[in-house]
């Protein structure tokens, strides 16, 4: 396994908290009571989208 297919597991299973914490399937709209949870996979959906540009680049 590579660091790239390790970040990328992470990113799907974050990808996959941001779906469970929405309210609709655009993912843009948290659901009632999961604010906080859906803004932190956002947040490490994004970190993680920025460390895979990094290591393919680097």
């Amino acid at each position: 396994m590579t660091y790239k297919e390790l970040l990328e597991e992470y990113l799907d299973r974050e990808h996959n908290n941001v779906f469970c914490y929405s309210a609709n399937y655009l993912m843009d709209t948290p659901k009632k009571g999961y604010e906080k949870e859906f803004a932190e996979a956002v947040e490490r959906v994004e970190m993680l989208e920025t460390l895979i540009l990094a290591n393919c680049q680097g």
